[in-house]
């Protein structure tokens, strides 16, 4: 599949989960509280409240109250912003409450004159991203992990068995070796490569694998059992971050809901937060990739293009925020150290051996960071094979690229690979 065609893929598909995702209901209420008349007018109080009872933001919501733009007049409004048409108004959030974070509520409200007639709000709906909404809709908190991840491979992608002992879980990640951890990442790249070629803008794997290996330099020296900010307790700081990637618990579904919730990547799964979960080599690799795409969109979002996409992402990944680059962030900082270590790795071509190299290397090249993102050539005669772990016996199958398995539906309720041969090949990279 060609990249334009992989990315009409990626784009259908996406459009395709979302219509599927069947999230909480939100409590919907709008009602006339207060009249008053003068003449021949009445004047109708409307006040209302959304209430978002799920785990999910409540994003770009609106409300259609019927409206007659020949009886009725519109004359000011709180805690939203009206649209008026000749059959309805429309309403949005402002800067506050446009997006309704979660288990959190909002209220508004607005004032509407009427002449010779009632103004009547009970046919107002609520409209959210999957549904709509009638007035007067109780919240619905069931909850929606399941529900958001229909359709999506892998939901059960584990390197070690959910029943293993978290401590034990630890104490192994540790002790893999840096070709393990390199294998972890290559990996999860070959299952999710056609959404992040699309998000990366780039047909080049080996060189996102460079991306990736200075990336787990620069934030573990490729170290899958690091293990930051946990002082106070598992998932209390929003800087909690485990694995290769240093991903935090903010990654996931169901953490502290005053954290801001990354729920812009429909293209791969969105894995709960539990101990199990976060301390998986496999899950913490894909859950940090899945918040560099997050950060894509965002620095996107900021105009960015080309290669600032990726240095604004990486800087969003660490700081929170995926802006455009200040100068005092240029050279040596985050993201221009990833730059270079990146290169490092695919210029030497160390990609599936225990060879590595760490922030302050002197044998890294730093003089222009991002100078070979956009001139290197792919390397047709080089390969690297993936090699994909059975929690359940701990065997190994080793496939090529191109014969990797096409993933499997997440309907399924198991995603391990099934159809897995334990192999005995040591081999690292071959047709060289």
């Amino acid at each position: 599949m060609d990249f334009m065609k992989r990315n009409l893929f990626i784009t259908l598909y996406g459009l395709f989960s979302f219509l599927l995702v069947s999230a909480s209901t939100p409590g919907f209420h709008v009602e006339i509280s207060k009249t008053w008349t003068g003449d021949t007018i009445t004047y109708s109080e409307c006040t209302g409240e959304i209430i978002n009872a799920s785990k999910l933001k409540l994003n770009n919501w609106y409300i259609e109250v019927p409206f007659s733009g020949d009886k009725n007049k519109f004359l000011g409004s709180w805690g939203c912003v009206v649209d008026v048409q000749s059959d309805k108004l429309v309403l949005t959030g402002e800067v506050t409450n446009a997006v309704l974070k979660v288990l959190t509520n909002t209220t508004f409200g607005f004032i509407v004159s009427s002449e010779g007639s009632k103004f009547d709000v009970e046919k107002a709906v609520l409209h959210t991203q999957t549904k709509a909404v009638p007035n007067h809709t109780e919240a619905d908190g069931s909850n929606d992990s399941e529900d958001m991840n229909i359709g999506l491979p892998y939901e059960d992608n584990r390197y070690y068995l959910e029943s293993m002992d978290v401590e034990e879980e630890k104490a192994a990640a540790k002790e893999l070796s840096v070709a393990e951890v390199k294998s972890i990442i290559f990996k999860e790249i070959n299952e999710h490569w056609d959404t992040i070629s699309k998000y990366l803008e780039t047909d080049n794997m080996l060189k996102v694998f460079a991306l990736f290996l200075g990336w787990a330099s620069r934030e573990s020296t490729l170290n899958a059992g690091v293990e930051t900010a946990q002082e106070d307790g598992f998932g209390v700081n929003s800087a909690h971050a485990y694995g290769p990637f240093q991903t935090a618990v903010t990654a996931f579904y169901g953490c502290d809901p005053t954290f801001d919730q990354e729920d812009d990547v429909p293209e791969m799964y969105w894995y709960t937060l539990t101990p199990q979960n976060f301390y998986d080599p496999y899950i913490s690799t894909h859950m940090g990739i899945r918040k560099l795409i997050h950060f894509v969109k965002e620095a996107v979002s900021f105009e960015q293009t080309g290669v600032e996409i990726v240095r604004c992402a990486l800087k969003g990944f660490n700081s929170g925020h995926a802006n455009p680059m200040e100068e005092s962030e240029k050279g040596t900082g985050y993201s221009d150290e990833i730059g270079s270590l990146s290169y490092w790795y695919y210029k030497t071509r160390h990609f599936d051996d225990n060879v590595y190299t760490w922030t302050g290397d002197e044998r890294v090249d730093r003089s222009d960071p991002w100078g070979w993102w956009n001139k290197v050539e792919p390397y047709d005669n080089l390969k690297v094979v993936v090699r994909v772990v059975n929690p359940e016996d701990r065997s190994t199958a080793t496939y090529s690229t191109g014969s990797y398995p096409t993933a499997t539906s997440s309907s399924s309720k198991k995603t391990t690979i099934n159809d897995i041969k334990p192999t005995s090949s040591k081999s690292g990279i071959y047709g060289l």
